[in-house]
Parts: structure tokens; sequence; C-alpha cells
């Protein structure tokens, strides 16, 4: 080797040395200004509640404002999109469902991101329990009975679903697929007239979230709570089996909210993210939010959040492929 190529081996090893160090140093001092939490959807839903129970007292303890910032926009995409360009800083974080940020580019036409590459898993926040209800007239008391009711000759069973790709939408085709059944879908603009439609009768059965509503809904007498949709019973309906007990093999549908970062972020900074976190997620005010969302805490490492989305991607992916579902 020649002392012009000893040379340049040299300050290439240097150089890479000052970035190494220069990297470290950025993590340690991480954060010297605010930070930005974004929200894909508009004020007032679920997602956009947990995070800004989390920020503030995030910001405090990282010395720094943490501003959540709702970008609501074609079911979340460009908001995500944004994230996916922002520098790999930690100072842009995202709340994401960890089943739409991988399945999502497979239902919607140009998603220009990259689930794994361009966003680091910071940690999951909640777990949001979902159930298939159905409207009290319909003459099912289980779910082996709604099965065989949708199995029947000249069955006409329809469904309501915030249109498609939502995953009440794509639970239930989940549920459909599993069970062998044909059940009509019927497109909504929006949660609430699913809702008023399946109290009304319009509609025999939907997917939705386990709240103090849907309860107040089963003890009126106007719905009936079916199935879990997740691995173990709810919480607030112990006495409803999960659809897996009831004879539908290999399902599972959960909603969920998860922590992320712009992808190549620091793991330094990553891992002072989580630990906040992990540490917040106890405190009295969260768990406040958590228990008026009936919303389960969730929060654990980069890599329990990584193996969640993996999960997602198993269960979604080639139902999504194999049906050709695509948003409408």
């Amino acid at each position: 080797m020649t002392s012009r190529e000893i040379g340049r081996m040299s300050r290439a090893i240097g150089a890479l040395i000052l970035l190494t160090v220069s990297a470290g140093a950025a993590a340690q001092a991480f954060p010297t200004k605010p930070l930005r939490w974004v929200i894909p959807f508009a004020p007032g839903g679920g997602l956009d509640i947990i995070t800004r129970a989390y920020a503030p007292h995030l910001g405090a303890a990282l010395g720094q404002p943490v501003v959540p910032e709702n970008r609501p926009a074609n079911a979340g995409i460009l908001a995500m999109e944004f994230v996916a360009k922002a520098p790999p800083d930690g100072y842009t974080l995202v709340t994401l469902g960890p089943g739409s940020l991988v399945y999502n580019k497979f239902i919607y036409a140009d998603v220009k991101y990259d689930a794994d590459r361009d966003f680091a898993p910071v940690t999951l926040l909640v777990n949001a329990p979902i159930a298939l209800y159905i409207n009290a007239a319909v003459p099912a008391q289980s779910l082996g009975e709604f099965i065989a009711l949708a199995k029947a000759p000249g069955s006409k069973l329809n469904y309501g679903a915030p249109g498609h790709g939502h995953i009440f939408h794509l639970s239930m085709e989940l549920f459909k697929d599993r069970a062998g059944v044909d059940i009509q879908f019927v497109p909504y603009k929006g949660s609430a007239p699913v809702i008023q439609d399946l109290v009304a009768g319009n509609i025999h059965a939907a997917f939705n979230p386990v709240t103090s509503q849907f309860i107040s809904l089963i003890k009126a007498g106007k719905i009936r709570a079916l199935a879990a949709g997740g691995d173990s019973r709810l919480r607030d309906l112990p006495e409803v089996p999960t659809a897996t007990e009831s004879g539908v093999k290999d399902y599972y549908a959960m909603g969920g909210f998860a922590m992320y970062s712009s992808g190549g972020t620091p793991r330094d900074i990553i891992l002072r993210l989580n630990r906040e976190m992990v540490k917040l997620s106890t405190h009295p005010e969260v768990v406040k939010i958590h228990d008026g969302q009936n919303l389960l805490v969730a929060v654990g490492t980069p890599e329990e959040l990584l193996a969640r989305q993996r999960r997602e991607y198993d269960i979604w992916v080639p139902m999504i492929k194999r049906l050709g579902i695509k948003a409408q």
C-alpha cells in the first residue's frame, strides 16, 4: 500500500470516527429544541386523545415542548409520508396504528413510504379491543348461531363499516374469510352512521370498539356482542368469548396506537424516548384517559412493537392481496 493510499484510508477512518462521535454527542444532548408529534387524523378521535394525553408529560420529562400537530388527509397517508421524509433525528414523532402502517400500501394507490425503512418503532401505546356486534333482532345468541344463519340458504345478512380498508371493514372480511360465510358489505362515510343503523336494524352486524357507549347499548337490549376480536376475553364484557374460542380458527383483530419516529433515528434517541414513555404509561392523568377510552396500556420495547407490526402484516396483507381489497 502506497503512502498516498494509507493517507486516504487514515482520513476516511478519521471521518468515520468523527461522525460516530458526533452522532453519539447529538443523542446525548437530545433534545435541544421542541419536538413535533404528528397525528394523522382530525382532533377528537381516540388516536388524537391518546397523543394529547401523553404529549405535555413527555415534554416535561424531556425538558422541551412536545407539540401535537393534526394532519388529517387521505386516510392519514399524507401525514405518514410527511414523517417518512422528516430528518432522522427524533424531533418528528407520529402516532400510528401498526396494522394500517403495514397494509395501507396494498389498499391505497400511490403510497410513497416504506413501513420498515421510513419509520423507527418507539413503543406500542395502547391496545384498542374490538368486538362483533349484531342488532338485537337478529336471531342469533352466539357466534356459532350467527355463522349458521349466514350459511343458511337465501341468507341476506349485511354489515356496516366506515369505508374500504378501515380496520372494522378488514376485521369483518377476515371473519368472513376464516368462517367461510358471505355477508354483504355496506360502506359508510364514518363510524357514527354505522352505529345508528346498527341500533335501528338497518344493518345486521358491525365490528366496533368496546366502549361505554356499546356496553350501554347492550344493557339496553338494542345490540348483542357475539365475539371479541383479540386473543383474550374483554375486560368489560368477560362473558363474551373470543372468535377463536367460538370456533373461528386463527382469528385475530385488535386496534392499537403506537409511537414512531422517522426511519434512521439513532438508537440512543429511540431508547431515550422509549424510557420516558414507559414511565409515563403509569402517570395518573394518562391512566385516567386510558380508562375513559376503554383502552389497554401496552407500552413496551421497540422490539415488541416491531413484532406486533410483523404480526399485523402476516394477518392482513395475504387476505388483502387474495381478496383484492382496494380503497374506493
